[in-house]
């Protein structure tokens, strides 16, 4: 099943996991709140009769998958945990499914409902009678529970595989008549939240890396850093980034993508749009981590011989199980996106709509250029970092989408007049005001659309100040910002 090797014993929480927890307890506490102890809805009737009905023949192939939920398969799991030399999970995966089948035991005695055969007529019992109490499934409770805590371990397929074994438990218990759909859900949701909160507690793979697992990293490619912490702000586009001290000295910059994040899960998702919680900047990645950096790598070498300023790369490749590295030299200064508009000088703005130019006469497209792709080191000059979206050899489109995207990004933090200052002098007015007329917005990131939906008017003020020279900003943009920064009623 492709479990990850090595033994870790301190590994990254993931937010997801507090999300996954409060959701299985309230699903347990709806169907406890739901069922009675001698009635069975007419819904719930129904769908057992569905799963219940279904032809004998079928028994071996329910029977073989059922024991997946036996607490004998606790055991089992654990052992072959082991053996792959995670003693660590083997320990917790042995007493997190010992403890979910004793807590279902005990909510059976508290709600005290009994088996399908005792409340419903013409039930097909099949395969060993179950005696004693229904509501919840231990079975189901105990392989959801497996599954959820092997499920970080895993690779893509085989969490798949871990998920389909767990929901057959599932419907394998109605099928051989032991257990009414509440009785499944309840369990279900029961192994859910254990799961989730051993992950809570003591961490899985595919929550951010921590700076140990990046100096473990860098170490196993040769370079011994020191001083290895996370870089503040938001943790973009499933990689995590941390800076370091080089073995000469140097400041480095670290970019670790795992090969799971579990940052897309669907609930985890849901979450953050119903909380409204920003999205990261940029573009999701795409393609297998070692692919993403070496691309990125790629690129911002060529990008570097045309004669953008670019950081220097020292390497870039795979680590670990099929996770990607990329290392460059660090850029003493900021983004864009962490400074203030007072903070930003106008040259240092047309400064990088200059490297933009020269990234374009190159044939190369960014991709994602937004403000946290510019940083401004700290003699004001600015670079132009995350290539990971980059294309080269890029059509009209792309170029175009670049403009507007970064267009776009700096209005919405420097205002209009300083974001076209720079752009109409690199490139000139009738390119931008193709590029604007001609780019959807469903060829912009996430941020740059949110951006606009914060400023409804933003894109017609920066279409009719590219169209009308006379409203083209005055050229002392530096005395403007100070005089506004100064400005108490501001």
């Amino acid at each position: 099943m492709n479990l990850l090797p090595g033994k870790v014993l301190t590994l990254p929480r993931h937010p997801g996991d507090a999300v996954r927890l409060v959701a299985g307890m309230a699903i347990l506490l709806a169907c406890t709140a739901t069922v009675r102890p001698d009635d069975v809805g007419t819904l719930e009737t129904d769908l057992f009769r569905l799963v219940n009905d279904l032809p004998t023949a079928l028994f071996p192939a329910f029977w073989v998958v059922m024991q997946a939920g036996n607490v004998l398969a606790v055991g089992v799991a654990a052992l072959v945990v082991a053996a792959t030399r995670r003693f660590w999970l083997a320990a917790n995966l042995a007493i997190t499914g010992i403890g979910v089948w004793m807590a279902a035991r005990w909510i059976k005695d508290q709600v005290g409902r009994g088996r399908p055969a005792d409340l419903l007529p013409d039930v097909h019992l099949r395969g060993h009678h179950d005696s004693g109490l229904g509501f919840v499934s231990g079975h189901a409770a105990v392989a959801v529970a497996i599954a959820t805590m092997i499920a970080p371990y895993l690779g893509r397929r085989a969490r798949w595989v871990a998920v389909a074994v767990a929901m057959g438990v599932c419907l394998s218990r109605m099928y051989v008549g032991a257990h009414l759909p509440l009785d499944v859900v309840g369990g279900a949701a029961l192994g859910w939240a254990a799961g989730s909160l051993v992950h809570l507690l003591l961490g899985a793979p595919g929550g951010r890396p921590s700076p140990e697992r990046a100096a473990k990293a860098l170490a196993e490619q040769g370079l011994q850093v020191t001083d290895v912490a996370p870089l503040g702000g938001r943790d973009a586009r499933r990689s995590a980034r941390f800076r370091a001290v080089g073995p000469d000295g140097q400041r480095l910059f670290a970019k670790l993508i795992p090969r799971e994040r579990r940052d897309e899960d669907l609930l985890y998702r849901v979450w953050r749009m119903l909380f409204r919680r920003r999205a990261e900047p940029g573009r999701p990645g795409s393609g297998p981590p070692p692919q993403q950096v070496e691309h990125e790598a790629y690129l911002g070498l060529l990008a570097g011989a045309a004669g953008v300023r670019t950081p220097r790369v020292v390497l870039a490749g795979p680590y670990g199980n099929g996770s990607g590295l990329l290392v460059q030299r660090m850029i003493p200064g900021r983004s864009l996106e962490d400074a203030g508009p007072a903070e930003v000088r106008d040259d240092t703005l047309r400064a990088a709509w200059k490297e933009v130019a020269r990234l374009h006469q190159a044939g190369i497209a960014h991709g994602d250029l937004g403000r946290h792709s510019v940083v401004v080191d700290d003699d004001g000059r600015p670079w132009l970092v995350d290539f990971d979206h980059a294309t080269a050899a890029a059509p009209e489109r792309l170029l175009q989408a670049d403009l507007v995207e970064l267009l776009v990004s700096l209005a919405a933090s420097f205002g209009p007049d300083r974001a076209l200052a720079g752009a109409v002098e690199a490139f000139g007015r009738d390119p931008l005001a193709a590029a604007l007329a001609a780019v959807a917005l469903g060829a912009l990131t996430h941020m740059a659309r949110e951006e606009l939906g914060d400023a409804p008017g933003l894109w017609d003020e920066l279409a009719r100040r590219v169209a009308s020279p006379a409203a083209e900003p005055a050229p002392d943009g530096d005395a403007q910002v100070r005089r506004r920064s100064s400005d108490p009623s501001r």
